[in-house]
């Protein structure tokens, strides 16, 4: 009988956690996440099973060089965006849209135009001349997906979670899953650039209808921004994206270049199938980080701790067994994509040993970011950056894909675990998740 009660009482504070107006706004940003990465896994399984693994190589290698020139020429406004639309003490002092897109669409266009430049070269470095169309689609695609990005941002800032995750995770890979399977099969297309084409279309249609909804975001009550000041936000946070990326797709350019395009295929299968796991993570890192960025501004620190203390046990809760799972089945997972795609079941596991340790950490990067120690965070992601990318150089022509998930394994558990001991020491708040003191506390 007092086991039963235990186990009702753990029961009943789990579902405490789950309650509030954060836990709702979580849930439906949860909802989208699972729907976007069911789309983007279509998406990847029609590709795949249409074209072959080489054919997604090349989409990766393409897709992961547009994200870069976006990210770059992004100038880190977006990023910013968060925190200055969801801060009513900065708010009150400027008006940011009109100084954003005047700077974002400049930026985007010399973007472009390098890109579109580059294209010869960049095809010629991956010695595949297929890529040359590639990177000239790539090149048109830039100025849309740079510009639809500040705009999803800005309703993320403002708590419009449903638009958000519309815009980012659901329209692209649905109208390119749509584009590709419409014509591979009805018309026979098989030039393997309608890939590219159809995410190009899909970012294009996403960029038309958050054209839209944004004008329904109020920012008619805020005052002129300078370029000045809102370099002062996004710079930083550039530099923290930055390297971020770096870690995540790094990996990726080198086994371009090292490899065939059928490593590159697999291995971006392999690390879209670790996103799985921190689904979680990033649904409540959507709805955290804005209202994070609110309670500093007004100064409600214990709320805000509190917050920080829930969002971590829903992590830790909605996380941790999805990675096991992932890790006992990582065999039969990656088959889904096809036979070839077993290969990587080592380097699966591996990533997924991270991905646990970033769930444990909690969402210390976003605390970083939302109260003012962005600069510190940076400096943690490149230090992490800099190891994602000597671990590449150094075990990608010895180890292929497995030194890749070594390199990328250990520079996001060298990130997590220097931003959760950061907020700790310094902030006083605990990100990380204790699950044998959470256990221990629901025994008394």
């Amino acid at each position: 009988m007092l086991d039963k009660k235990r186990n009702v009482d753990l029961f009943q504070k789990i579902k405490e956690i789950s309650k509030g107006e954060f836990a709702k706004k979580t849930i439906f940003s949860f909802v989208l996440k699972i729907l976007g990465l069911a789309l983007s896994y279509a998406f990847i399984v029609i590709v795949s099973r249409s074209f072959g693994a080489e054919s997604y190589g090349r989409f990766s290698i393409a897709f992961t060089v547009l994200n870069i020139f976006a990210l770059v020429f992004a100038l880190g406004i977006p990023d910013a965006t968060i925190k200055i639309v969801s801060d009513k003490s900065i708010n009150s002092k400027f008006h940011f849209r009109k100084t954003s897109m005047g700077l974002l669409l400049f930026s985007a266009l010399v973007g472009s135009f390098i890109l579109y430049a580059l294209s010869g070269f960049l095809s010629h470095f991956y010695k595949d001349e297929n890529l040359e169309r590639y990177f000239i689609i790539a090149a048109i695609t830039l100025t849309p997906l740079i510009l639809l990005r500040l705009n999803f941002e800005t309703l993320r800032g403002k708590n419009e979670i449903i638009r958000f995750g519309f815009l980012s995770h659901i329209i692209p890979f649905f109208i390119a899953s749509i584009l590709v399977l419409v014509g591979f099969y009805y018309f026979n297309i098989i030039e393997d650039d309608i890939i590219i084409i159809a995410y190009a279309i899909g970012v294009v249609i996403a960029f038309i209808l958050s054209a839209f909804w944004i004008k329904k975001v109020d920012t008619s009550l805020l005052k002129k921004y300078t370029a000045k000041q809102l370099m002062h936000y996004s710079f930083p946070m550039l530099a923290t994206s930055s390297f971020i990326f770096i870690m995540g797709w790094t990996d990726t350019l080198m086994l371009g270049y090292y490899n065939d395009k059928v490593d590159v295929g697999i291995y971006n299968v392999v690390i879209r199938i670790a996103r799985i796991a921190i689904i979680a993570i990033t649904s409540i890192n959507l709805v955290l980080a804005p209202k994070i960025s609110e309670l500093y501004g007004n100064s409600e620190v214990d709320e805000m701790k509190q917050l920080i203390t829930k969002s971590t046990k829903l992590i830790f809760v909605f996380t941790v067994p999805l990675v096991l799972v992932i890790m006992v089945a990582n065999k039969y997972v990656l088959s889904i994509f096809g036979n070839e795609f077993i290969d990587g079941g080592t380097a699966l596991i591996i990533v997924m040993t991270s991905q646990l340790i970033n769930a444990i950490s909690g969402s210390s990067g976003q605390v970083m970011n939302m109260t003012g120690n962005h600069k510190k965070l940076r400096n943690f992601t490149m230090y992490s950056g800099v190891l994602n990318i000597s671990l590449n150089f150094l075990l990608i022509p010895l180890y292929g894909i497995i030194g890749a998930a070594i390199a990328t394994a250990s520079s996001i558990i060298v990130l997590n675990l220097s931003s959760a001991i950061f907020v700790k020491r310094n902030l006083g708040i605990v990100t990380y998740f204790n699950p044998f003191t959470f256990i221990k506390k629901n025994k008394k």
